[in-house]
C-alpha cells in the first residue's frame, strides 16, 4: 500500500509537470484566459482543476484553490508540503499579466521538477526494502511451519 502510494505520487507529479508545461506554452501562444487553460484531459488532475474552475468566480482564488486541493484524493500519497505546493500555484495562477504567468509556470515547473526528482529517489530506495521485506516474510513463513 505504501509502496503503491509513492507510485502515485510520482505519477501525479509527472502529470502535474505535463500540465504546467502545457499551461506555460498555451500562454505563449494562444494567451487563453486562465478559466480555459485550466482544463485537462488528464484523470488524476481534471477533478481538481474542475473544482478550482467552478469555485474561483464565487469564491476567489484563495478559496477555490484551498477547496481543490482538498478534493485530491489520499490514494495520491501526496504529503502536507506538496499540497501547498499546488495549492501556492493554483492561487496565484490568473492573477499576473500574460508574461508573469509564464514566469509563474516556469518557477512551478522546476519546483515540481525537483519534488520529482528526489521523490524516484525515495522510490528506488523503498522498492529494494519491500522486495526484501516479502521475502524475508516468506522465508520467515516457510520456516515457521517446518
Amino acid at each position: 500500500m505504501i509502496s503503491q502510494r509513492t507510485t502515485n505520487r510520482i505519477i501525479f507529479f509527472e502529470r502535474l509537470l505535463l500540465f504546467l508545461t502545457t499551461v506555460r506554452d498555451r500562454l505563449s501562444y494562444t494567451m487563453d484566459d486562465a478559466s480555459q487553460i485550466l482544463k485537462s484531459d488528464e484523470k488524476m488532475l481534471s477533478g481538481m482543476l474542475e473544482v478550482m474552475r467552478e469555485s474561483t468566480p464565487r469564491l476567489g482564488a484563495k478559496e477555490a484553490a484551498k477547496m481543490a486541493v482538498g478534493s485530491i484524493p489520499r490514494s495520491y500519497g501526496l504529503k502536507l508540503e506538496d499540497k501547498k505546493t499546488v495549492y501556492d500555484f493554483l492561487s496565484g495562477f490568473g492573477s499576473f499579466d500574460c508574461d508573469g504567468e509564464i514566469s509563474h509556470c516556469e518557477l512551478y515547473i522546476s519546483v515540481v521538477n525537483r519534488i520529482l526528482s528526489s521523490q524516484r529517489e525515495e522510490a528506488a530506495k523503498k522498492s529494494r526494502l519491500y522486495k526484501l521485506l516479502g521475502t524475508f516474510s516468506g522465508i520467515g513463513a516457510g520456516l515457521f511451519f517446518l
